[in-house]
């Protein structure tokens, strides 16, 4: 017979691959694990590891029965956490994956206003730029500059921004006046390495300029702010972030600003968990607290 009990040591031993660290973490001993797992397939009449030297590995038909069992777990957690009283009372961990702007820019200089929202509540903040494809056991919750093709998630637009080309005033004031999209193409630009942003991401520059120049190439939006503030060469920037950084401006003499959007993306069987509802209000509440930020109607913010 299914019990949550059993689901729930089938998850950690199918997340872990190895009998001594599911028993280590659960705080069982080993032999009552794999008994356990042994009563877990009579019941269901099917395999559902495959056991060897390098671990416990799950068969099609344990693939098929984690789903479940994650599912019920998340029910379980929804469940336990939606009886808490208060933010400062949630416990545990999420994971938080953004875009390295976003995280630099607006999450990062948040920490101290999120830690003291959630002072029991450990935030694991991971930066990456690529969200096309995306595995649900990656994240808790997403902030993506497309919008993922991931299934079992749920996805809403977050905000809307803008692209706008930057130079350091020194940089601007030496050469000729900008005032066509061709009089950019006499100077550098930075941007990404190839690689580093979905293709319809990495395309908007080009598109913007067909004839730019790069000149520094690199993974992160600050390395491109900091050749832009240095003089190196312009940067091609969302608008939210080159407004507010000191020692660059806006190039407003040609218009070659590309809209965007970021796309708010949480697993769906972690959407009920009340840790996971009370980051995602955090974001919506520092999105719509940006000026250079339109926060895509349907949200609700906090009351403050």
């Amino acid at each position: 017979m299914l019990s949550a009990d059993s689901l729930g040591i089938f998850v950690e031993v199918a997340r872990s691959g190895r009998l001594t660290e599911a028993a280590k973490h659960l705080g069982l001993d080993q032999s009552t694990v794999s008994r356990r797992m042994s009563q877990l397939e009579r019941s269901v009449g099917q395999r559902l590891f495959h056991r060897d030297h390098s671990g416990w590995t799950l068969t099609d038909a344990g693939i098929r029965l984690l789903v479940h069992a994650e599912a019920v777990e998340a029910a379980i957690q929804a469940a336990r956490e939606d009886l808490l009283e208060s933010n400062s009372a949630l416990q545990g961990s999420v994971r938080v994956l953004t875009p390295d702007g976003f995280g630099s820019h607006l999450v990062n200089p948040s920490l101290t206003q999120i830690r003291r929202a959630f002072p029991e509540l450990a935030i694991e903040l991971v930066s990456s730029n690529q969200h096309t494809s995306l595995s649900t056991r990656e994240f808790d919750v997403a902030v993506s500059i497309e919008r993922p093709a991931a299934r079992a998630v749920t996805v809403a637009k977050l905000a809307d921004f803008e692209m706008g080309a930057y130079g350091a005033p020194a940089y601007l004031e030496a050469r000729r006046p900008i005032k066509s999209v061709e009089d950019l193409g006499d100077h550098h630009f930075v941007w990404y390495v190839e690689g580093a942003l979905a293709l319809p991401t990495y395309e908007a520059l080009f598109q913007a300029v067909p004839n730019v120049k790069l000149t520094i190439l690199t993974n992160t939006i600050a390395t491109q702010v900091e050749a832009a503030v240095q003089g190196l060469c312009l940067g091609y920037l969302p608008t939210w972030i080159g407004d507010a950084t000191p020692g660059i401006v806006r190039i407003d003499t040609v218009d070659i600003s590309m809209p965007n959007s970021y796309w708010l993306v949480v697993p769906t069987q972690f959407a009920r968990l009340a840790r996971v509802r009370a980051i995602t209000r955090c974001i919506v509440d520092l999105v719509s607290d940006h000026a250079g930020l339109r926060l895509a109607p349907g949200h609700r913010t906090s009351t403050r």
